[in-house]
């Protein structure tokens, strides 16, 4: 694979025609986190706003996990504005956790993902978004330098859909590499992209002698509390009364049942999420490596070796976990966990060095403050890099050298690196959210994306509660001292070119 693959302009798509041609001013292509908000936030804008999407659900990813990184590591909350306004409809109703902080994540959110499917498409319709299920994006309408819309593929056959502007929330690319559009894709030195997930859910928990085997400092249930003792006996003081929290460790235990054969998975700690319902756990821990996300025999190959690595896990955690011994598998989530695919190259590459440093930009549209986190594309567990809150430019959700193309999600214009910080869902949502206001602007005034006024767009954002530094504030001390704060400079972790790693089985 290489390391950084380039457009060609592709070969023109014979469209068979059949039916009338839909127009929109807003054309959102992918509804995951960043195109639903995406979508709908064009649509408050006032633009007449097209979602389509392959699956048949709005939500994509985020439906299947809970939500991480609303707060920075000085526990300020950085992601406000459609992401929260979700979060706390759900918390009403009974069907999210609210935010609980974390030293590593920030924060994060539990939630029912039935729930927020539900909440997702009731917004969208109540904002006016027309949306078309089972759609398949086939190829890109380019005339000349401009994206002028996509061709699609559905129940009743292949259809244009033009737009005044499109976004591309695929999370892949799509549209942009089908429209000759530059793009990357995995690190420089292999073109490897980081090792995807397909998560499940356990239920069937005892939360008590799970909470109790946490609680252990023998199991380092969190690897971040390894090197700093005083911080896993501040934060695991919370572990009975806060509702969901992060796993990351318990490599004893793997190593325990690898050494008896029990574990065959390229995977040396439990991670997940303790969600908030009492006796249930969501597992990310299936793991492959090699994948090639665009290519669609790499994707079958991972599903099918994703698949064959649950049972032995469900087992896994029934023999090795305490707390685990009556748990069930109750659901796999309707997709695989795509990490990093394509990065479309925009009018800026947002670098893992700006984020590190804090850099406000100054047409920063979406904040973020989720540390960069790096499931090793060659290795097991993770790399990561601590951030200080920063800004995402609008150059970076902006297509080079075309008019009338957007991104936002886990292919913007960033690095290898800076996309392992800001591919998780409410920063996802943030740039959806910043995308969508500019490109409902561009289309009501009859102009291209780089004429919209970035003030415009930043005024318009603030006022419907997006966070973009001007009520961040100090950090949040009272935080810190309850919960800890982890060193900015952390020491490194290990994985990459391991044992468990290197076999051929984890390779696809």
């Amino acid at each position: 694979m290489q390391h950084a693959q380039h457009n060609n302009t592709p070969a023109p798509f014979s469209f068979p025609g059949g039916l009338d041609d839909l127009k929109a001013q807003v054309l959102v292509v992918g509804a995951g986190a960043a195109g639903v908000s995406a979508a709908i936030s064009a649509a408050r804008t006032g633009a007449d706003t097209v979602l389509i999407e392959g699956a048949g659900f709005l939500g994509g990813i985020s439906a299947t996990l809970p939500w991480l990184g609303f707060h920075d590591r000085e526990y300020r909350q950085v992601v406000k504005g459609f992401a929260a306004e979700c979060v706390d409809r759900l918390a009403a109703s009974g069907h999210a956790s609210g935010y609980v902080f974390d030293p590593k994540c920030g924060s994060l959110a539990s939630l029912d993902s039935h729930m927020w499917k539900c909440l997702a498409m009731e917004l969208a319709q109540a904002a006016g978004v027309r949306v078309l299920l089972h759609t398949q994006c086939v190829d890109t309408i380019r005339e000349g330098d401009r994206i002028a819309g996509v061709i699609v593929h559905h129940k009743s056959g292949f259809q244009r859909i033009l737009a005044d502007v499109t976004v591309d929330t695929s999370g892949d690319g799509d549209v942009a590499a089908r429209g000759g559009v530059d793009w990357e894709k995995g690190r420089t030195a292999d073109g490897l992209v980081q090792a995807p997930t397909l998560v499940f859910r356990l239920g069937g928990l005892n939360r008590t002698a799970f909470v109790a085997a946490c609680k252990d400092p023998a199991n380092i249930y969190r690897e971040w509390f390894r090197e700093n003792p005083a911080l896993f006996d501040k934060f695991t003081s919370h572990l009975d009364s806060i509702s969901t929290f992060v796993l990351g460790g318990f490599a004893a235990l793997i190593e325990r049942a690898r050494a008896a054969g029990d574990f065959l998975s390229p995977q040396t700690r439990i991670v997940g999420v303790k969600t908030h319902a009492d006796d249930e756990i969501s597992v990310v821990m299936t793991r492959v490596l090699g994948l090639d996300p665009t290519d669609v025999q790499s994707m079958s190959n991972a599903y099918a070796k994703v698949y064959e690595q649950i049972p032995p896990l469900v087992a896994f955690f029934q023999k090795y976990v305490p707390g685990c011994e009556q748990s069930r598998l109750v659901e796999i989530a309707p997709m695989l966990g795509v990490r990093e695919s394509r990065r479309i190259m925009g009018d800026h590459v947002l670098t893992m060095e700006e984020m590190v440093e804090g850099v406000r930009h100054p047409d920063g549209v979406a904040m973020g403050g989720y540390h960069i986190d790096i499931h090793r594309p060659k290795g097991t567990w993770v790399e990561s890099h601590n951030v200080q809150a920063y800004t995402i430019p609008l150059r970076s959700l902006i297509a080079r050298d075309v008019d009338g193309l957007m991104m936002a999600g886990k292919c913007i214009s960033a690095t290898h690196e800076a996309i392992a910080g800001t591919r998780v869902i409410p920063i996802c949502m943030a740039e959806g959210e910043a995308v969508g206001v500019t490109a409902a602007f561009a289309a009501l005034h009859g102009s291209d994306v780089r004429s919209v006024s970035v003030s415009a767009v930043q005024d318009r954002l603030i006022a419907t509660g997006a966070e973009l530094g001007q009520s961040l504030g100090g950090p949040n001390h009272a935080a810190i001292e309850s919960f800890g704060q982890l060193p900015m400079e952390e020491p490194p972790t290990e994985g990459d070119c391991d044992p468990v790693s290197a076999s051929e089985t984890a390779w696809v």
